[in-house]
């Protein structure tokens, strides 16, 4: 009875150290490269701690680059391809149909604009990201209040809202 618990126990452990050691991954070195001739200047770089999928790898950097506001988060296959690029950018450099859009459906009294971003994919497809926070009768963002991340096309055109509450 004693050999069986203790049998199931090494086999348990076994698994579980081999589960923890599949989720912390080294970056494969055809990535690290991409990213070096891609972003030579990337700075303060962040590798995502497990693969998003068994065939993909995500970083977030900062970068003095001239895209966007020098903040990327790029996602790459096993061989250093790009499959998805975000870009953080200005409320400013987002398409009027999407200024319009938020401006008529999310009241400025009730919300203030967060992160913006331009996505894009390796098929040269670009949607943006606007992430809109609530606040308070102050003007300030509410602790614990909602967040809507809105989804459009490039053309300025509507796709998507997923509304959370803060540090959900």
């Amino acid at each position: 009875m004693n050999y069986t618990k203790f049998i199931t126990t090494i086999l348990f452990t076994a698994l579980i150290v081999a589960y923890c050691q599949s989720q912390n991954q080294p970056v494969p070195p055809k990535i690290e490269q991409a990213l070096k001739a891609l972003y030579p200047q990337a700075a303060n770089t962040l590798w995502a701690d497990s693969p998003v999928n068994s065939n993909t790898r995500q970083v977030i950097f900062e970068c003095n680059c001239t895209e966007g506001l020098g903040h990327l988060k790029i996602t790459f296959d096993t061989v250093g391809t790009v499959l998805t690029k975000e870009v953080d950018i200005s409320m400013k450099e987002l398409p009027v149909a999407i200024t319009d859009y938020v401006d008529n459906n999310y009241p400025s009294s009730g919300f203030t604009y967060g992160e913006t971003a331009k996505v894009s994919g390796n098929t040269n497809d670009v949607t943006y990201r606007v992430e809109l926070l609530q606040i308070n009768g102050d003007g300030n963002v509410t602790v614990g209040g909602w967040v809507y991340i809105l989804k459009f096309k490039a053309s300025g055109e509507f796709i998507s809202v997923d509304k959370r509450l803060q540090n959900n």
